[in-house]
């Protein structure tokens, strides 16, 4: 299903506060607001006609404007066709954004670990990260280094609001055709690229640098994935991450 979507926010400084999300859904518009990292408070409105909703969705669209909200995204989005590429590109963005907003924050702290963290369900994506003071204050063992539950930086989510409202309407009771399985594909394998690509452009610094760098893609309750570990790591760090995985099944 195509649906028309817009996508605003309010800013503290540059990081997005709250949103307000728009849909035309064809004889119905469907809009919430609320603060960022929130479902927010949902409306549906059944309308007359495709035409009475498209003029109730732009008359929301300027109410949003009118009152101080920024246009963020504006997209035809087919709620059936994931789009893989598109999900990876605005999680990059808004992970980039969040560990640079991390690290200006504690300037006193060298960071050596960054996660995404989701769900089983694929419903929501976290951005953490870990440094070499704190993993030394909590005793500097790898239970603590590949364990993001464990780490001590988690207050920019807010950067990846675009991300969680393309995410969300598969929660909702708006109407699609995506099961579980796909959307949890479409997600994660999107937060794996993700961060592929934050590597190959130097975000957390070069090959040599990041031996004594921990980077995850991890799913809370769910399976691991070791080939996704391999992959965003160096041999060396994978060798770290491999030799703590053997030391827990010894255990």
């Amino acid at each position: 299903m195509t649906t028309n979507w817009s996508l605003f926010h309010k800013y503290a400084a540059t990081k997005p506060r709250q949103f307000i999300e728009i849909r035309d859904l064809g004889t119905a518009v469907w809009h919430a607001a609320g603060m960022t990292e929130t479902w927010g408070t949902d409306t549906l409105e059944e309308l007359a006609s495709p035409a009475a909703a498209r003029a109730r969705y732009t008359a929301l669209c300027a109410d949003a404007v009118a009152a101080g909200f920024t246009l963020t995204r504006q997209a035809a989005i087919d709620l059936n066709r994931l789009d893989a590429t598109l999900l990876a590109s605005e999680i990059r963005d808004g992970a980039r954004n969040a560990f640079n907003a991390m690290r200006a924050a504690h300037p006193d702290q060298s960071f050596n670990a960054f996660a995404l963290v989701s769900d089983d369900s694929a419903m929501t994506i976290v951005p953490l990260a870990n440094s070499v003071q704190a993993l030394s204050e909590d005793g500097g063992d790898d239970e603590i280094l590949w364990n993001p539950s464990e780490w001590s930086f988690f207050e920019e989510g807010a950067w990846l609001d675009i991300a969680y409202r393309m995410i969300l309407p598969y929660h909702r009771d708006i109407p699609n055709e995506v099961d579980i399985d796909a959307l949890r594909a479409w997600v994660f394998g999107a937060c794996a690229a993700a961060l592929q690509q934050l590597i190959d452009e130097g975000l957390f610094g070069s090959a040599a640098q990041r031996d004594d760098v921990a980077l995850l893609f991890h799913v809370t309750d769910g399976d691991g994935e070791d080939d996704v570990v391999e992959a965003l790591n160096t041999p060396a760090s994978f060798g770290r991450y491999a030799a703590w995985c053997a030391s827990c099944d010894e255990r």
